[in-house]
């Protein structure tokens, strides 16, 4: 009971303890922030995110941080609207779906135009389709379902399928890049790019700022309200709370467990939240090294708590979960969700040590890669500290986005032996599963190399089955097996959170994360009044 509280002190903050850290960390935090202040005239909006970006490439983007930038700075045929049903963009209407599903046609809106004043085409709409499989890049799941992708004529784009494909709507919304500015030079357009959208890049500094310019000639109906736009990264959630509470930023995302419940305490702020669709996992590598041991999976999930990992480093911002599918998802599609609670171990340091000896792996150390995100750190320590209980040595690796994001794919021991991954999805299951289990992105997204047949055949069964039920039955199974052959360990949900100042108005925030901030909508727009 002594050990519980003491660690219940360590995490949980009190508003004098809060208060305190403010006052001290001000300094400090206020040189940190320096390059969100607005030196320029008009309507500025600034956000410090724990989120930063990494490349503004739609085609190679695999981070949040990132997708959150180029979602403002470009279209795809079709966005979200309030909820996760989508609603044309650069598409002229709904889209044309024939021969049994296997054949949609897009029409383009004909006063769609990129950022340099260059008319949107078709060629471009299938260049963005084509180049992810191409290149091999992380959105290359999102484009392998489609057999061929055709221009008929300027404005008409021709999918088509060998199978149906369920979660199409979703696969529309995919942002569509300019083919010949891309290839001229696509490292420049990584960091500074041409889009179709409402912003236009002023400037990039890769994993710590963007800074956008509202695109004053923007062709779709409702302009932006604001005029500039920045998003910053803030390593610490203190540090983001003084930055609010400074007026150094307008909004700051996502909202830690540690500062939400003081917002409105130290800042003229109010926490806004939606249930998302993100997720956070440990991972194992199948492909080298003691994690291989199916023996040595089972002992390390013996070696944390994650009930109260959750309780104390992610409520009420979030959720413990026991699949790779958010709450929601598992829900709707009725999923056994108890059944797959009970194939969670509770943390059990001498069974633990057992299996590390019955696979003979009682010795070396077990590197946990994570990235600096306060949330990954957490969970790696805590699951470091759980192996060391067990007796087992324990190496936490926490490294920059970019090189996680290199480094959690190599499938290489002297790597990781588990990582901390997160899921990034939509409604549909196969946007949490395929891109992170499937063989074919191993190394690309897919950072285990677990290689079961039997689970590769129905994610990809499922993929081309529009039956929902015969779906829900083909996830079951598949997912089922995962935890059973302890590929990953699911550990929770997050919400899509914001802190906003009082002075910015109609400010939403969507359950897409990458949606998120966002800014302008088919009716409604952001504004930041006087008290920003």
């Amino acid at each position: 009971m002594m050990a519980d509280q003491r660690d219940k002190r360590t995490h949980r903050t009190t508003r004098r303890d809060l208060l305190v850290a403010l006052g001290g960390a001000s300094t400090a935090a206020l040189a940190g922030c320096s390059t969100t202040l607005g030196t320029d005239s008009g309507s500025t909006l600034r956000v410090g995110t724990l989120r930063p970006p990494l490349s503004l490439d739609p085609i190679t983007a695999r981070a949040i941080g990132s997708e959150q930038a180029i979602d403002r700075i470009f279209e795809g045929l079709y966005g979200y609207g309030e909820g996760t049903d989508i609603v044309p963009a650069i598409a002229a209407g709904e889209p044309e779906i024939a021969d049994n599903d296997r054949e949609v046609v897009v029409e383009l809106d004909d006063g769609a135009r990129f950022q340099n004043d260059r008319a949107v085409t078709a060629e471009d709409v299938v260049y963005s389709y084509t180049a992810p499989l191409e290149e091999d890049a992380p959105t290359e799941w999102l484009a392998s379902p489609f057999d061929s992708v055709e221009s008929d004529g300027e404005h008409t784009v021709r999918f088509t399928l060998a199978e149906p494909y369920p979660a199409l709507e979703h696969a529309l919304t995919h942002p569509i890049v300019p083919r010949q500015e891309r290839e001229d030079d696509r490292e420049a357009f990584a960091t500074n790019p041409i889009g179709a959208g409402p912003f236009e890049v002023a400037s990039f500094s890769a994993e710590k700022k963007t800074t956008l310019r509202r695109w004053d000639d923007y062709w779709g109906e409702t302009p932006p309200a604001i005029d500039r736009f920045t998003m910053v990264y803030v390593e610490f959630p203190v540090t983001q709370l003084t930055s609010l509470r400074t007026n150094r930023n307008d909004l700051i995302e996502p909202v830690s467990p540690l500062i939400v419940d003081h917002v409105s305490d130290v800042a003229n702020a109010s926490v806004k939240r939606q249930q998302g669709y993100t997720s956070f996992y440990f991972g194992f590598n199948c492909n080298e090294g003691p994690t291989t041991d199916p023996r040595v999976r089972e002992a390390i999930s013996y070696c944390i708590d994650l009930e109260k990992a959750v309780s104390e480093f992610v409520e009420p911002m979030g959720q413990r979960q026991y699949s790779p599918l958010p709450p929601q998802v598992a829900e709707e599609w009725n999923m056994p969700t108890d059944e797959w609670a009970e194939l969670a171990n509770e943390q059990n340091p001498e069974r633990a040590r057992d299996l590390f000896r019955e696979a003979d792996a009682a010795s070396g150390q077990l590197r946990i890669l994570t990235s600096t995100d306060p949330k990954h750190k957490e969970f790696g320590e805590a699951l470091a500290g759980g192996l060391r209980d067990a007796s087992h040595g324990a190496l936490t690796i926490s490294t920059s986005e970019t090189k996680f994001l290199e480094r959690h794919v190599t499938g290489s021991e002297r790597d990781y032996s588990v990582f901390v991954g997160e899921i990034t999805g939509t409604p549909d299951p196969d946007t949490h599963l395929y891109p992170t289990f499937h063989e074919n992105m191993t190394g690309v997204t897919n950072g285990t190399f677990y290689r079961e047949d039997a689970v590769m055949e129905r994610l990809a069964s499922a993929r081309t089955t529009t039956d929902r039920e015969q779906r829900r039955d083909l996830y079951e199974t598949a997912i089922t097996r995962l935890l059973e052959d302890r590929v990953c360990l699911p550990i929770c949900s997050f919400e899509n959170s914001f802190a906003v100042d009082a002075g910015v108005e109609n400010f939403r925030v969507h359950p897409i994360a990458r949606v998120n901030p966002r800014l302008v909508w088919e009716d409604g727009v952001v504004t930041v009044g006087s008290e920003s």
